[in-house]
């Protein structure tokens, strides 16, 4: 008996609806369409909050302590790009030989037409290569080349920049296995270790290829064991501190990572004094892209031109930088 009541009462209340929807089939279309907006607008009001933690794209996360926040004239909220104080193309370990000297012109080309990607390109203010320019090691394996031919060879990779300018040279390893260090200032016009003032930023340019613990010049006829890893002697780092007291804006360059120097502490120490003074630290040797800090300081490792076949945009703004690799 209680069954069949509430089936009919069940059936009375579905047969009412359906009556009550054939009756009021305009209200009923009114009454979906407004449960339909407001579904849709707690979704929008959802994903909003959700996503409204500051994101960016990978390639502006290089060099860029993204908790501390952005400049907003360098790259605003909405990832438009603004105007850098300083840009600089950066090549690194082109090994030239062969058909190498093509790639390096190719490099050339690119940096000053534009950059890949870009909105807007800006043309870089100076390019600089990170050293092992030249391979000149050896002949074929038997023995070394005359240096004769191993400037000859630098020249050739140097006149492939196609006459940018300003162009920079670091002295990398490869280099001082095949010439002497007197012959290398030569052709770059300046000391082995150098620096130069250029928009208000100082750059400078260190050498490690020197021996640990005496100091002396790494170079053709006088190779010992420990080449690769690099030395800084007492005489550059005192060059180098003095240089990071004149300004409150620095850029470093070095062949050899400051990391693997065989004494990186004592770098480290010192760079770790001045960190609030130095933008970016940028290495070459190891031939592979990598960003990270030294001394708490934005470092990165550049690629080979010869083997990953990248090379990298830097742009400065302020205090901070961001860098883009970039395949040739």
């Amino acid at each position: 008996m209680k069954k069949k009541i509430i089936d009919k009462i069940k059936n009375l209340k579905i047969k009412n609806f359906k009556e009550f929807i054939l009756k009021n089939r305009k209200k009923a279309k009114i009454i979906l369409l407004i449960l339909i907006i407001v579904i849709a607008l707690v979704v929008a009001i959802f994903s909003f909050s959700f996503n409204s933690k500051k994101t960016y794209p990978k390639q502006f996360q290089n060099n860029i302590d993204i908790s501390s926040g952005m400049d907003e004239d360098f790259v605003s909220e909405n990832m438009t790009r603004r105007r850098s104080d300083l840009v600089i193309g950066v090549m690194s370990d082109s090994h030239a030989e062969g058909n190498i000297y093509s790639m390096i012109a190719k490099f050339a080309k690119e940096v000053h037409i534009q950059e890949k990607g870009e909105m807007n390109p800006e043309k870089p203010d100076f390019i600089i290569e990170l050293g092992d320019f030249i391979e000149n090691r050896n002949v074929d394996g038997n023995g070394k080349q005359p240096i004769a031919e191993g400037i000859a060879e630098w020249k050739r990779a140097d006149e492939s920049l196609l006459g940018f300018e300003p162009r920079y040279h670091v002295a990398g390893n490869h280099e001082m296995f095949s010439l002497r260090k007197k012959d290398y200032e030569k052709l770059i016009g300046s000391d082995s270790y150098y620096s130069f003032m250029t928009k208000n930023y100082q750059i400078i340019v260190l050498d490690a290829n020197y021996w640990f613990p005496t100091g002396e010049d790494v170079e053709r006829d006088r190779e010992k064991p420990g080449a690769y890893a690099g030395f800084i002697p007492e005489k550059e780092k005192k060059w180098l501190e003095e240089k990071l007291q004149e300004n409150s804006q620095n850029i470093i360059f070095v062949h050899h990572p400051l990391y693997g120097l065989l004494n990186s502490i004592e770098i480290e120490e010192l760079l770790t004094k001045y960190k609030d003074k130095v933008i970016l630290i940028a290495s070459g040797h190891k031939h592979t892209a990598k960003s990270s800090t030294f001394a708490g300081i934005d470092y990165i490792d550049m690629p080979s031109l010869n083997i990953k076949k990248q090379y990298a945009i830097i742009k400065i703004k302020g205090q901070k930088s961001m860098t883009s690799f970039i395949n040739l």
